[in-house]
C-alpha cells in the first residue's frame, strides 16, 4: 500500500528538528492544545504545495525544511507524472520544501528541483486532508460529482460518455481550424481579386510603358521640333542662301576649275555626295516636322495613361511585365479550389452525429447519476447516524443547465456539458430535523465537515485511490460515545488506507494502531515541539489524561487500559 513513511521537520515554527517515523495502518496523534501537533500538519501541507507563510520560519533561523517520505505501491499516475517530468523513479517520492527569510521558497521531488506548483500533482493523488483549519475538499463543490461516480456502479458508462466528448470535442476543434483556414483563404481572395479587377482596369500590355514614355517626349517638345526642324530645313536647302545652293554654285567653279587643271575629280565626286546627303536630309527633316503633332489633349491623356501604368509599378512590380505576370498569378490562385468548404460541411455531418451519440450517453449516464444517488444519499443518512449527526437529511442535488452554447442537445434543448455529462452535482444537507436542506458550506462546523467526509470515506473505501487520510481534529464537537463510533468507523479505513488522525478523544486513541505524541518542552528561554511513540504503559497514561485530565486517576487508567484491550 502507498503511504507516508517519514516526516521531517527544521526550523519550523517551535519546531526546532524533528524526524516522525509513520507506520501503515491507523496512527493517532495527540497532545496539549498548543504543543504542535496542528504545526505538524501544516508543515506536511508545505510539501503538497499549499501557500507558504514566511512567518512560520523559527525565530532566528535564515530557513525552514521540510520534507516528507511516500512509499509508492501502485500508483501509475504518480509515475506518470514523475516520467513525463525526467524525474527519478525509485519506488518512493522525497518530495523537499525550503522556506527562506528573503520571502520566497524551493522546492524538489526526488532530487530534481521543480516548481511549487507541480507539488499539488503528487499531493492530490496521494494525500487528502481534512480538518477545521485545512482544505476541506468536501466544501468544493466541484468534487461532490467525482464522489458520486467513484460510488455508483457505472464506470464504464463515465468513460463512454468521456470518449464520445472527446470525439465530439477533436470534431469541433477540427472545424474550428477548417473554418480558420476557409476564411483566411477567402479573405486572400478577396484581396486576390481586387488587385486582379485593379489591374485588369487598366488593361497595361507589354512595352506600352516605354512608347508612351517616348510619345510624351515628342509630344512635350513639339513646337521645338517643328521650329529647329524647319529652320534646319530652310538652312540647308530651301532659302537662297542655303548649305545646298552655296554647295551647289561651288561645286560648278570646282567643276570648271577641274575642266582647266584636271585634279579635282575625287573632290567632285564627294561634293555631289554630299549635295544629295544635304538633300535627302532636308527631306528626312521635312516629313519629321511634319509628323510632329502638337496636341495638349493628346499629351494629357498620355500623361493619365502613364500615371496609371506607374501606379500599378509601385503596387505589383517594378516594371510593367511584372505587373502583367503577378495579375496571370493570381489569377490562377483565384481559379484554384481547395475544397475546404465541401470539407467543412462533411465535418459538420460527423459533429451532428457525434454530438446525437454523445447526449445519448450523456443522458444515459444522468439517469444513472440519479439511481445511484438516492442509494448514496440514504447510506450516508445511515453513517451520519452512527457517527452523532442524528436527524441528518443528506441528498445529491443534480441539475442541469441550459445554455445556447451547450454541446449537449436533449429533446430540442441545448445543454452545457464537458467530458463528465451534463449533469451538475451538489451535495445538500440538513443537519438537524425541520430545516431546509442547504449546501455543505452554509451549516456545517468543522467536526461535521469531518465526520461527513469520514461517512463518505467509509462508503467508498474500497473504491477511493487515494491512499493516505488525514483527520485534523475530528472529534471536534462530540462526545466520548459517538467518538468511539467515529474511531471505529476510521478504523475501517485503515483497512484500505493510511490513516493520520489528531484526536481529543482516548475513545479515539485507544483504536489506534501506532500513537505519537507531541508534546512542547521548554529548553532555556524557548519552547520547541518534540514527538514520541508511545508504548502500551504510555499510552495507557496518555489516554487516560484524555479521559481525566491531568491528574490521572485509577479509574481513568482502568478506563484507558478497557479502551485499549477492545
Amino acid at each position: 500500500m502507498t503511504r507516508l513513511t517519514k516526516l521531517y521537520i527544521k526550523n519550523f515554527a517551535i519546531i526546532n528538528e524533528i524526524e516522525i517515523d509513520f507506520k501503515p495502518g491507523f496512527t493517532v496523534i495527540t497532545g496539549e492544545t498548543g504543543a504542535g501537533k496542528s504545526i505538524i500538519i501544516n508543515a506536511l501541507n508545505l510539501t503538497l504545495g499549499e501557500q507558504a507563510d514566511i512567518s512560520m520560519i523559527r525565530s532566528g533561523a535564515k530557513n525552514a525544511l521540510i520534507k516528507c517520505e511516500i512509499e509508492l505501491d501502485d500508483s501509475s499516475y504518480i509515475e506518470e507524472f514523475l516520467v513525463d517530468n525526467d524525474i527519478p523513479l525509485n519506488g518512493e517520492l522525497i518530495i523537499k520544501r525550503k522556506l527562506y527569510k528573503a520571502g520566497h521558497s524551493k522546492a524538489w521531488i526526488n532530487g530534481k528541483k521543480v516548481n511549487i506548483g507541480d507539488l499539488k500533482i503528487p499531493g492530490n493523488h496521494l494525500i487528502d486532508l481534512h480538518g477545521q483549519h485545512h482544505h476541506q475538499a468536501l466544501l468544493n463543490e466541484d468534487n461532490h460529482l467525482p464522489y458520486l461516480d467513484s460510488y455508483g456502479d457505472y464506470n464504464e458508462l463515465v468513460e463512454k460518455v468521456r470518449q464520445a466528448w472527446q470525439k465530439l470535442i477533436n470534431l469541433v476543434e477540427r472545424k474550428e481550424i477548417l473554418t480558420e483556414k476557409h476564411q483566411t483563404l477567402q479573405e486572400k481572395k478577396d484581396l486576390w481579386q481586387f488587385q486582379y479587377d485593379e489591374i485588369e482596369k487598366v488593361a497595361p500590355k507589354e512595352g506600352e510603358y516605354e512608347k508612351l514614355k517616348r510619345e510624351k517626349s515628342l509630344l512635350q517638345n513639339a513646337e521645338k521640333i517643328f521650329r529647329l526642324a524647319s529652320g534646319l530645313v530652310s538652312q540647308l536647302y530651301e532659302s537662297e542662301n542655303s548649305f545646298y545652293n552655296n554647295l551647289d554654285e561651288a561645286i560648278d567653279k570646282l567643276d570648271e576649275l577641274n575642266d582647266i587643271q584636271g585634279e579635282f575629280g575625287d573632290y567632285l565626286e564627294q561634293l555631289s555626295d554630299v549635295k544629295y546627303l544635304l538633300q535627302d536630309l532636308s527631306t528626312s527633316l521635312t516629313d519629321f516636322s511634319d509628323s510632329v503633332d502638337i496636341n495638349p489633349d493628346r499629351l494629357e491623356s498620355v500623361n493619365e495613361r502613364l500615371y496609371s501604368l506607374e501606379k500599378l509599378m509601385k503596387k505589383y512590380g517594378e516594371t510593367l511585365e511584372e505587373v502583367i505576370a503577378y495579375k496571370d498569378k493570381i489569377e490562377k490562385e483565384l481559379d484554384k479550389d481547395e475544397g475546404l468548404k465541401f470539407e467543412i460541411e462533411k465535418i459538420d455531418q460527423k459533429i451532428d452525429s457525434a454530438q446525437k451519440k454523445y447526449s445519448q450517453l450523456a443522458l444515459q449516464l444522468s439517469e444513472a447519476r440519479r439511481k445511484w444517488a438516492k442509494k448514496f444519499a440514504n447510506e450516508l443518512d445511515q453513517v451520519l447516524a452512527r457517527l452523532g449527526i442524528k436527524g441528518a437529511q443528506f441528498e445529491v442535488k443534480i441539475e442541469q443547465k441550459k445554455s445556447s452554447e451547450g454541446y449537449a442537445m436533449i429533446e430540442g434543448e441545448s445543454y452545457l456539458a464537458d467530458e463528465n455529462g451534463i449533469d451538475q452535482v451538489r451535495f445538500l444537507i440538513s443537519t438537524n430535523p425541520g430545516e431546509p436542506l442547504m449546501p455543505l458550506t452554509n451549516i456545517v462546523s468543522g467536526g461535521e465537515v469531518s465526520r461527513i467526509m469520514l461517512a463518505i470515506k467509509s462508503i467508498l473505501a474500497e473504491k477511493d485511490r487515494i491512499p493516505i487520510l488525514i483527520f485534523d481534529e475530528i472529534d471536534t464537537g462530540i462526545s466520548g460515545k459517538v467518538g468511539r463510533i467515529v474511531g471505529e468507523e476510521v478504523k475501517k479505513l485503515s483497512n484500505s488506507h493510511q490513516i493520520l488522525c489528531i484526536t481529543h478523544l482516548g475513545q479515539i486513541a485507544g483504536l489506534g494502531d501506532d500513537h505519537l505524541a507531541v508534546r512542547k518542552i521548554s529548553t532555556g528561554n524557548r519552547n520547541q515541539t518534540k514527538i514520541f511513540r508511545l508504548n502500551y504503559e504510555e499510552r495507557i497514561n496518555e489516554i487516560a489524561t484524555l479521559i481525566g485530565g491531568r491528574n490521572i486517576t485509577d479509574s481513568a487508567k482502568a478506563q484507558a487500559q478497557e479502551l485499549l484491550n477492545q
